[in-house]
């Protein structure tokens, strides 16, 4: 008899212990954890494999973690262009990896080489997730202009996991012939083909070439929900590119969101009441689509 009570004791304090050890582990505790930024953290190998991180005060692992690439024709730019909008989103309670990557050349650095630079971000914030108290997966993921591009790319192609996209004036198809013939006015020939890896030379009237389609995000449209956001008035990336994005959702039935901001060209963010407008609309998104 006393041998049942002993052990009928132990059951219930090691019940006990289980019940405070669940509730003290890192990966659900969010109370009191203070606000940080960490800065020039290498994530890769390549010199450009860096990227700052922005952790909210009482994170936890449901939290909306933002993946950010920046933009600048697939060859230029720096994490730099998107730090206010990452404080932005640091001050809605998001967390953000603001990264740098490699610049597409026409040797060896295409579309999957800067695809596999974003796969090390995920990966390392995906290891770090007990550490700070963040998401293991199910990462949101943005990026402007080329960044856009690249982000829907590695969403759509390579990690199913990506809960949401916010893309913001980014190219989506390359094979539409209005399209090439702006490229080719405007002299982006170059980056599009550092960028997709093409060796051909496009005129009006050619078959589009191979690489231009493999690197389209609206052939791979999914289901992951999606806000586009784009000015009426952009000189780089034509309206038009919204449009047919929204096209290719509603033909699938994916989740979307697009918002016009009128009058505004490729610099969405330019005047201040788009700034508002773009960073609220942001922000409201992944509160909805990037936790859980």
């Amino acid at each position: 008899m006393n041998y049942l009570k002993i052990t009928v004791l132990s059951i219930g304090l090691l019940a006990v212990s289980c019940s405070i050890q669940k509730k003290e582990s890192p990966q659900t505790v969010s109370v009191n954890l203070k606000e940080e930024k960490l800065t020039e953290i290498k994530y890769g190998p390549h010199e450009r494999n860096v990227m700052d991180i922005y952790l909210p005060a009482n994170r936890n692992p449901k939290t909306a973690f933002l993946v950010n690439i920046h933009g600048g024709a697939w060859t230029q730019g720096n994490r730099k262009y998107d730090g206010k909008i990452s404080e932005y989103l640091l001050s809605q309670g998001i967390a953000v990896a603001n990264l740098d990557y490699r610049y597409a050349n026409f040797t060896d650095t295409h579309l999957p080489e800067l695809l596999d630079d974003i796969d090390q971000v995920v990966k390392y914030l995906s290891a770090h997730a007990q550490e700070w108290n963040t998401r293991k997966n199910g990462f949101s993921i943005s990026g402007g202009s080329s960044g856009a591009h690249v982000s829907m790319m590695y969403a759509y192609t390579k990690n199913p996991q990506i809960k949401t996209i916010v893309e913001m004036c980014g190219p989506v198809d390359f094979t539409d012939v209005q399209t090439l013939q702006y490229v080719k006015a405007v002299n982006l020939f170059d980056v599009l083909d550092k960028m997709s890896g093409n060796k051909t030379v496009w005129n009006p009237g050619d078959a589009v070439p191979e690489a231009y389609a493999k690197t389209s995000p609206v052939k791979f449209v999914n289901q992951i929900p999606i806000m586009i956001i784009h000015g009426d008035k952009d000189e780089v990336v034509p309206v038009q590119q919204a449009y047919i994005l929204e096209k290719a959702l509603k033909a699938k039935g994916a989740e979307y969101k697009l918002v016009i901001v009128p009058e505004a060209g490729h610099l969405i963010t330019k005047l201040p009441k788009d700034e508002q407008v773009v960073f609220s609309n942001v922000a409201e998104w992944l509160k909805k689509y990037g936790t859980n």
